[in-house]
């Protein structure tokens, strides 16, 4: 893969226990706060300060009661692993297949294990997607795209990056779109429902060349597209909190169609 980023965010060096300090004490914290999108049994918040204080020691033991493991309060990597499951089980990679089967299929899995922000574009599943980088500025929706798209043509030890270029960027793809003529225009959508499959990507555009918002197509039927996309929400804003599946009205919504020639 290239975008190799997630792999550090399932590691953790040495135990971390009350008075360990740093990033890797962050990550459990992290962790934790998301297990309550995990488990319905998981009422914990914890403080984010990299700091394994008694609010992180109480919270981590509950959960290694919860999980069957020692409850000492000492994160290794047998408790880690767990914490971070979610992540690990997304980025598993399948039996070869149908390359547009693969990013459906990976859609799928990453949307099941409930990738979310923590706020304003920070935490694990952020930083896994974007390459390392977080925060206000750094909006997910094509980081999350080519990631999915990155795990399916590795799965057929292929590059995505033949087919559009790796970027954080709607506009970067649109206008890559634009240049080589694998951008159907909105007004172009219902003359080129066949051209349209499963595994393209949809751009809404906020003007000819500004595109705001990106997701992965899962199917077309009448008017409609059905998505996969992350950093949205149930209003289906480009900053949302969290990957979803929706439902968008190409007539009645500026959106352009980015058809991978697959």
């Amino acid at each position: 893969m290239i975008k190799q980023h997630f792999k550090k965010e399932l590691i953790i060096n040495g135990l971390l226990k009350p008075g360990s300090k740093g990033n890797d004490v962050k990550k459990v914290q992290e962790w934790l706060n998301l297990y309550r999108y995990i488990s319905p049994k998981w009422n914990y918040i914890v403080t984010i300060d990299g700091d394994f204080g008694l609010q992180t020691s109480y919270a981590v033991k509950n959960f290694q009661r919860l999980n069957n493991l020692k409850n000492d309060g000492i994160v290794g990597m047998k408790t880690f692993s767990i914490l971070s499951q979610p992540l690990k089980s997304a980025f598993k990679i399948i039996i070869p297949s149908n390359i547009r089967n693969l990013i459906i299929y990976y859609s799928n899995r990453h949307l099941i294990n409930r990738p979310r922000e923590l706020k304003n574009n920070t935490g694990p599943w952020v930083r896994a997607y974007m390459d390392g980088n977080e925060g206000k500025q750094w909006a997910w929706c094509m980081g999350f795209v080519q990631t999915i798209l990155d795990q399916a043509f590795s799965t057929l030890n292929q590059k995505f990056t033949s087919f559009l270029p790796h970027t954080f960027s709607c506009d970067v793809v649109g206008e890559y779109g634009l240049k080589n003529n694998c951008l159907i225009r909105n007004s172009e959508i219902s003359d080129a429902l066949e051209i349209i499959k499963p595994g393209d990507l949809f751009l809404i555009s906020k003007s000819m060349h500004d595109w705001v918002h990106t997701g992965i197509i899962t199917d077309i039927k009448d008017d409609w597209i059905y998505t996969v996309e992350g950093n949205t929400n149930d209003e289906g804003v480009r900053e949302g909190f969290e990957v979803c599946r929706r439902m968008r009205n190409f007539k009645k919504n500026n959106i352009d169609i980015f058809h991978l020639k697959i």
